[in-house]
């Protein structure tokens, strides 16, 4: 996983790029997005943003999402993968964050509207992904 995520080309990302660290103005003609809690902001695999965003989506939302970001890559010039290696490194960076959210503090929980059960998401995405 970490090797396939190394490989990457790295980008400056969020880091937790989730919904509910994401503010929307959504006055008509003037759309406005602001992304709020930088701290862990840095330089990697711009993939975990989306993997942030669409964690606890449904599948065909995650899917729709994941389509429409990949499609947009080739016309960005440089890495574009084929859409079946795309979503492995998807895959791989949703797994990377349910390991950090299982690592964090065991004194602290996330809000229970932020609650998931991150050792069957981690166990699930392991299998999918053969580890």
């Amino acid at each position: 996983m970490i090797a396939r995520l190394a490989a990457v080309p790295a980008t400056f990302v969020h880091g937790e790029f989730y919904a509910s660290n994401v503010l929307v103005d959504p006055t008509p003609g003037r759309l406005r997005v602001c992304p709020v809690d930088w701290e862990m902001a840095g330089l990697g695999p711009g993939l975990v943003d989306l993997a942030a965003l669409v964690t606890g989506w449904a599948e065909e939302d995650r899917e729709a999402l994941a389509l429409r970001y990949h499609s947009a890559l080739p016309s960005r010039g440089g890495w574009a993968p084929t859409y079946p290696e795309f979503r492995v490194l998807l895959d791989c960076s949703r797994l990377m964050l349910a390991v950090q959210w299982l690592g964090w503090s065991p004194q602290w929980s996330p809000p229970e509207e932020h609650a998931r059960d991150w050792l069957a998401d981690a166990m699930e995405l392991a299998d999918g992904l053969g580890l």
